[in-house]
């Protein structure tokens, strides 16, 4: 691969350029480039107007929850057990949004108790936070898919189901799996395979009437899988739990939820590390790792249970003390789904610039950041220029806006860190594409 190296004094004017181009006839940009080795800034266009970050939110979720909880912080989730007064003995799962628990964590968790026993009820503990389970300027028509989950302390599989569908003969139904598998959900397969009479192949839960049926509709002409989000998450949790019990030959007679008493033994204890959910929560954009991350930002309030504003509050709070920032600005979620959440480039640079300067955190922060034509939303982008492998970067998607955040490594070695918040485009992909050639630029800064 043949690199053009920019001189110094040409990449005001490349950028220049690029901001002379016709997606801008009907859209905004603010674009920031600070040379962190060199403490200067680069290149500022627009940096003090707010915008809607989309999922660079996460950048400063993720940024604040290292540094106020700790490199070595864990979620945790516990399983005890009591005697009751009649003699039997109660379960109690005790959650705390763990957005990475699975089935294997599930099943480790129940082997610790002793085979044989009798449960005369199991209760999920859902007390860490209130049961508002989206936050505020969150589409109500982004369920029932994966990226908007019903939160509540206890989340299995992301609190969802994969289903995939594969065809079968001409006209029969589709083949249909689903994970995990629980009564508590039921699919309806009204699909049929390799027909091609046109019409459009469906996967969909009944979400407007809080239904957790699963209907496949359609012609399925080719192996298909989705995710849905399940309505109630904490029972989705418990049925599962229950169902896995008993596969395992202890007897539930009764579930229900309530509160572990404080002298109850502890069976087992499930612990995340907050760098596994910050790498999730960057890497993959997962909504749910960044949401965990935010309300336990908020129990350091010390208040239970947690509540939906008490991350964002604790996250604004950090900011204005450690980096005099503006007043103007608004952070409602730790995702950035809200509607309501707005940012500047110049906010965002200067937590950028904080991380960098904190190598514990900054280590963390850069192996969770997808690297250009690489890894995670950044894979496909950028190959063959001189930004391949040198951005490591968080993208933001919704309507109307494109956002891309992180660090750069420049011609000249020095490490820059770079802010692009495209607005009012409806045009996604062009914005895209104008977007590596901004990351190509600054790669080229000599």
């Amino acid at each position: 691969m043949c690199v053009q190296w920019l001189p110094a004094q040409n990449i005001s004017s490349k950028l220049d350029t690029l901001l002379r181009d016709k997606i801008f006839e009907d859209s905004d940009v603010s674009l920031a480039v600070y040379d962190l080795d060199a403490d200067s800034m680069l290149y500022a266009h627009c940096i003090k107007k707010l915008s809607r970050p989309a999922s660079v939110a996460k950048v400063v979720t993720a940024a604040v929850a290292l540094e106020r909880l700790g490199c070595d912080y864990t979620v945790q989730t516990r399983l005890c057990s009591k005697d009751n007064l009649s003699g039997g003995v109660n379960l109690y799962v005790q959650g705390a949004i763990d957005p990475l628990f699975g089935v294997k964590n599930l099943d480790t968790m129940l082997s610790s108790l002793p085979a044989g026993l009798i449960v005369d009820t199991l209760f999920a503990d859902c007390s860490f936070m209130d049961s508002i389970y989206w936050g505020p300027g969150w589409s109500w028509d982004d369920t029932p898919w994966e990226f908007q989950p019903y939160i509540s302390p206890l989340m299995l599989n992301g609190g969802c189901v994969e289903v995939t569908a594969t065809p079968s003969s001409k006209g029969a139904p589709p083949v249909v799996e689903c994970f995990p598998q629980s009564q508590f959900y039921c699919v309806v397969n009204e699909a049929v395979s390799g027909v091609n009479d046109g019409t459009k192949f469906t996967i969909l839960r009944d979400w407007l009437q809080n239904s957790n049926v699963i209907r496949l509709r359609g012609d399925c002409n080719k192996k298909k899988s989705e995710k849905m989000n399940m309505y109630r998450s904490q029972d989705f949790f418990l049925a599962v739990m229950m169902e896995h019990l008993e596969a395992q030959g202890i007897v539930v007679k009764n579930s229900g939820f309530a509160q572990t008493p404080c002298d109850a033994t502890e069976h087992h204890r499930s612990c995340r590390s907050i760098a596994d959910i910050v790498v999730e929560a960057l890497s993959e954009s997962n909504n749910l790792c960044a949401e965990a991350l935010s309300y336990h930002l908020g129990a350091l309030y010390g208040k239970r249970p947690v509540q939906q504003d008490m991350g964002p509050k604790i996250m604004k709070a950090h900011l204005d003390y450690n980096l005099d920032m503006p007043c103007n600005y608004h952070i409602a979620d730790g995702s950035g789904l809200s509607m309501y959440t707005y940012l500047s480039a110049d906010i965002i640079i200067q937590v950028l610039r904080h991380v960098y300067a904190r190598k514990d955190i900054y280590e963390i922060f850069m192996s969770g950041l997808p690297q250009a034509g690489i890894s995670g939303t950044m894979k496909h982008r950028c190959k063959g220029t001189a930004a391949y492998k040198n951005i490591y970067a968080k993208t933001g998607t919704v309507k109307g806006v494109c956002t891309l955040a992180g660090y750069a490594k420049a011609a000249n070695g020095h490490n820059l860190a770079f802010v692009v918040l495209n607005k009012n485009s409806m045009r996604a992909r062009d914005v895209r594409k104008w977007q590596d050639k901004v990351c190509e630029v600054i790669c080229n800064y000599r």
